[in-house]
């Protein structure tokens, strides 16, 4: 049986009547530590043994992750392949295991450093299969809790009330070909150097396809959220046109979302920026929810994210913390917050949370104020 909190959430995904507008918890390790000690937890560092007390305390319904519902119940495939080279992390969304390198930040990890493709001048440099060779590389009957952790293993929370059992990984279609490539390398390559562009994305398609297609195939019926993303857009617009996405993204992610929604998961697509261009389109493909709402980016005001989209797709996020949270005062916040509440009411589709990883410098009375709580 789900608990209140994960019953609420998930009608609120289906737009079904909920008791209250349910709202979820994301940060960075150092705003999450500034918590536990404010609230006096006991062993500030072990997450997951604190997770379910942090959320408590809070009053918010789940601990979210970037591009997932529940941080702490996102399961991998087993990999058995070549290590990361140093300096390079092995990066728990397994960007390594494709050859991407990535290294460590403050806030999160930094992916994409040194290019392995960057040199590349034409199509013909790239052998076929070049991704689809390394599929044999992964054990999909042997999924893993992507922390490793024995206490969120599968065996341990199959049955937990709270948990959202998550897959979804290594689907992120655009970032893994400017992760490869480099991004104004690949931008380029979609205006000016066209056929390199469609033989590196053909590649990742059917990586990111067949990948899918295993990972469901082995752990679908065990899990409820599918959550990807892929950051098409920044601040003030879309990254490339809205004809390019149509034609080499949208095909793609309607054979991505039809999978995933003929085993019954709920499809989650994470995206910063101002995405307006491209979002009919994702919605059209069938995205069940919309994350983050960076209200902070280009005409993504909250009263216009409702006119566009909020009767058409669950929204998750919505609370800045580029500018209001970083700068606002609580009672801002809270006011925030309350617009949220009185757009989308009672209705269903919407899950408030931070539109990302709340930032280490965050004031804490102003991370209490999003849940309704004073220092």
């Amino acid at each position: 049986m789900a608990s209140e909190s994960k019953r609420r959430i998930l009608d609120s995904i289906k737009f079904k009547t909920v008791d209250r507008v349910p709202i979820t918890f994301r940060a960075t390790e150092k705003a999450t530590m500034k918590l536990m000690k404010y609230f006096g937890i006991n062993n500030p560092a072990d997450f997951i043994g604190n997770r379910k007390e942090l959320v408590k305390r809070l009053g918010a319904d789940i601990w979210s992750s970037g591009a997932r519902l529940d941080k702490f119940s996102v399961f991998l495939p087993e990999y058995k392949g070549p290590a990361a080279r140093e300096p390079y992390i092995e990066d728990d969304q397994y960007y390594y295991t494709i050859g991407v390198n990535t290294v460590k930040s403050e806030v999160s990890p930094f992916y994409g450093v040194n290019p392995p493709l960057a040199e590349i001048d034409n199509a013909e440099e790239l052998h076929a299969g070049f991704l689809t060779s390394k599929l044999d590389f992964y054990d999909f009957s042997k999924m893993i809790n992507r922390y490793a952790d024995e206490r969120i293993s599968y065996e341990k929370i199959k049955d937990d009330q709270d948990s959202i059992i998550s897959i979804g990984n290594l689907t992120t279609i655009f970032m893994i070909c400017t992760f490869l490539r480099g991004t104004e390398n690949f931008l380029i390559d979609l205006v000016a150097n066209k056929k390199l562009a469609e033989k590196i994305i053909a590649e990742v398609s059917d990586f990111c396809l067949e990948y899918a297609e295993r990972e469901l195939g082995a752990f679908a019926d065990k899990a409820q959220y599918y959550g990807t993303w892929d950051d098409v857009a920044g601040q003030d617009g879309i990254l490339f046109s809205p004809e390019l996405f149509k034609k080499y993204f949208v095909p793609v992610y309607k054979k991505l979302i039809e999978k995933v929604q003929k085993h019954n998961l709920i499809f989650g697509w994470h995206v910063c920026g101002s995405v307006h261009e491209f979002m009919p389109y994702m919605i059209d493909a069938g995205i069940d929810v919309f994350d983050v709402v960076q209200t902070s980016a280009r005409n993504m005001d909250l009263e216009t994210i409702y006119k566009l989209y909020g009767r058409n797709v669950c929204i998750h996020g919505g609370v800045d913390v580029q500018k209001v949270l970083l700068n606002k005062k609580p009672s801002e916040i809270k006011a925030e917050v309350a617009k949220i509440k009185d757009l989308w009411g009672t209705r269903g589709g919407v899950i408030i949370a931070p539109s990302h990883m709340i930032l280490p410098e965050t004031p804490v009375e102003n991370i209490l104020a999003v849940y309704g709580q004073d220092v």
